[in-house]
């Protein structure tokens, strides 16, 4: 028992998560709830107003808060900002949300200070979502071992060649070069490029806010970062790239267990045999006339007898925008009927369910849902292969547009476009995926699934590099000065360019080869033009010689 405790001792892990929803929690949680199996005492940092995120995470036994979070108007704008953004514009449509967002650096930062500063607080390792930029600082400050947890390959870090543009900012359509056209490629390039004013405007504006609050040292930036990344993410959704050892994709992050059907889910999908179900995403407001545009794809669906059932989930920010008494023509059997939008929310009619929460994993898991209407954001993707649906996918902002491109790049999905997409195309998609005449997407959805749930056992890795890192951590330091490496960190951090690159031993070998060549071109030169007075001595002296004249005579 002592070896036991010496080797793998019990310590106290901070999980934060700030701004960004319920959904940036869930990943933190899952590799909490690995690390509380192994014994490890797991707190939760986060804002005022989100305490009951750890509703069902009873592993969590302490709550620190740290301000106040957003204002609902702040995340209406936000999620209208978001609806509205075109990627193909550049970067501008976000920034506002950005500032937003990082404007609770300032008292997160303090928080965490007096988690830190206080013994009885203080943690052996911070886990955080990729929003909280806060904990780099106490990285810098305090030599506090941390993890983040990001959704897609962090941006401006860990660059790769072949992969155009910047993880978030990337135009639909976006893989690799393998398959990208030339002019993809450099329009990637420019995406970030072209927006450097605003960029520089943005990074001064921070710059200000943390003088403001007595930090002087420069925002925490590193390519290969010397502290753990996690991306929630795997390879057969995520492109496959060469990692440092401090980066790992530990995806899908999702829970064993997960909430079982409602009554009413459950009585609607044993009546119906052939379901779509929709989520947009929990704070998406969805406008009217793609409301529209979606219904009426539906129906025709319907009509063709290709899906017999809707479920569709809308959270009630979700349904501001929309017109209760729309009105829709369809046909039942030789009938012709009019539905009206109210009718169809309230669940007047048998063959559609609109709920404001929808169990989505038992929905997903059940037999009867046969396509999954998304907006392909990270935790959405996840889901929707873990439970092997193949998908319509619409990517609103961020790491939704890229997730399009590759569940549509893994053979599992159909694409929408949400400034351009048609009812018609809408029906085709779904027709196509609904009908599958080849086995294609079923088979895709099929490899997926496969393959997400051995990846999904990858949060015990996770755990295991942040065990790693928490134990190499207290023992190379020592009365607050390193004494040796971090043991993930590659050599090449740690030497200046020119010797990690090797310039320095191609320079002197270049320097070496050129001076070789050099002295023989010289050398070669000066006998050449002195050969006259070289060759006279040689030939007196051989003429002189009677063996010589011997072989002249022969």
């Amino acid at each position: 028992m002592a070896t036991s405790s010496l080797a793998h001792p019990s310590r106290k892990i901070l999980l934060v998560v700030t701004t960004g929803g319920f959904t940036h929690a869930a990943p933190v949680f899952e590799i909490g709830r690995a690390l509380a199996e192994r014994g490890h005492t797991i707190e939760f940092a986060t804002l005022e107003g989100q305490e009951r995120w750890i509703n069902g995470y009873e592993f969590i036994t302490k709550i620190h808060l740290l301000g106040p979070g957003p204002t609902e108007e702040q995340l209406d704008a936000h999620y209208r900002r978001m609806r509205a953004w075109d990627i193909s514009k550049g970067i501008g449509g976000t920034m506002e949300s950005k500032y937003m967002f990082d404007s609770f650096w300032p008292q997160t930062y303090r928080g965490l200070k007096a988690l830190m500063d206080d013994p009885a607080t203080r943690p052996s390792m911070m886990i955080a979502d990729f929003f909280v930029d806060a904990v780099k600082d106490m990285l810098v400050e305090y030599h506090l071992p941390i993890a983040t947890v990001s959704p897609i390959m962090p941006i401006l870090m860990m660059p790769c060649s072949y992969i155009p543009g910047e993880p978030g900012f990337q135009l639909e359509g976006t893989l690799t070069s393998e398959t990208a056209s030339m002019w993809l490629r450099i329009r990637n390039e420019l995406v970030v490029i072209l927006e450097l004013p605003t960029i520089i405007k943005w990074m001064k504006w921070t710059d200000r806010m943390r003088r403001r609050a007595g930090v002087n040292y420069p925002v925490h930036k590193i390519k290969k970062p010397d502290y753990l990344i996690f991306v929630n993410s795997f390879f057969g959704l995520e492109i496959p790239r060469d990692l440092p050892p401090t980066c790992a994709a530990v995806g899908p992050l999702l829970s064993d267990t997960y909430p079982p059907l409602d009554t009413d889910c459950e009585r609607f999908l044993s009546q119906h045999k052939s379901v779509i179900y929709i989520a947009l995403g929990t704070h998406i407001i969805l406008s009217n006339n793609d409301a529209t545009k979606i219904i009426k794809a539906l129906l025709r669906l319907m009509e063709d007898h290709l899906i017999d059932g809707v479920i569709w989930a809308v959270a009630k920010s979700g349904r501001q925008d929309l017109d209760p008494q729309k009105t829709f023509q369809t046909k039942q059997g030789e009938k012709n009927v009019t539905l009206r939008l109210a009718d169809l929310l309230s669940n007047s009619h048998p063959d559609w369910l609109f709920s404001f929460f929808a169990p989505q994993r038992a929905i997903l898991d059940h037999e009867s849902t046969k396509i999954y209407f998304t907006h392909g954001g990270g935790s959405s993707a996840n889901e929707g292969l873990f439970h092997g649906k193949p998908m319509l996918s619409m990517g609103i902002f961020m790491d939704q547009i890229q997730n399009t491109s590759r569940l549509v790049a893994g053979g599992s999905a159909e694409p929408l476009n949400k400034f351009h997409f048609t009812s018609d195309e809408l029906h085709t998609k779904a027709k196509k995926i609904l009908e599958d005449r080849d086995g294609t997407y079923y088979r895709n959805a099929l490899r997926l699934m496969r393959i997400a749930r051995v990846a999904s056992r990858r949060k015990y890795h996770a755990a295991d590099l942040v065990e790693e890192l928490m134990y190499d951590n207290e023992l190379r330091y020592k009365n607050g000065r390193e004494i040796r490496p971090m043991h993930l960190q590659t050599a090449d951090m740690r030497m200046p360019a020119y010797k990690a690159k090797n310039w320095d031993m191609y320079a002197a070998c270049a320097l070496g080869l050129t001076a070789v060549v050099g002295s023989t071109i010289f050398g070669s030169q000066l006998l050449w033009t002195h050969r006259a007075s070289l060759i006279e001595p040689v030939q007196s002296f051989l003429t002189s010689q009677d063996w010589f004249k011997n072989i002249l005579r022969k």
